[in-house]
């Protein structure tokens, strides 16, 4: 497998789990597992955007920017890293406030 696929797998099986701790968390409306998901969530970050930082790097080093699928990998996981963030820590702050 060449590098490139085994970094798509990376970056699959991370918003994958972030799907899965956004599901958890909407499921289990409690303080500290919504606490916790958002933990888990500011953890994976950092990696995330610096394994979409490097699949942007091989794109551009392999000469695919004709291919628009890693443009819409990039642009649609950030778009749903953004959403679950967002509804993480809007949920955090409505059960500590009203919970």
């Amino acid at each position: 497998m060449s590098e490139l696929q085994i970094l798509l797998i990376e970056i699959f099986i991370i918003l994958s789990l972030y799907i899965f701790v956004f599901i958890y968390s909407v499921i289990s409306v409690d303080t500290i597992t919504t606490l916790l998901s958002f933990l888990i969530f500011l953890i994976l970050l950092i990696p995330f955007y610096f394994l979409l930082e490097k699949l942007d790097f091989l794109v551009h080093f392999n000469n695919l920017e004709d291919i628009p699928i890693f443009n819409l990998i990039v642009f649609y996981s950030t778009l749903i890293n953004l959403f679950i963030g967002l509804y993480l820590f809007v949920e955090l702050v409505y059960l500590f406030f009203y919970g």
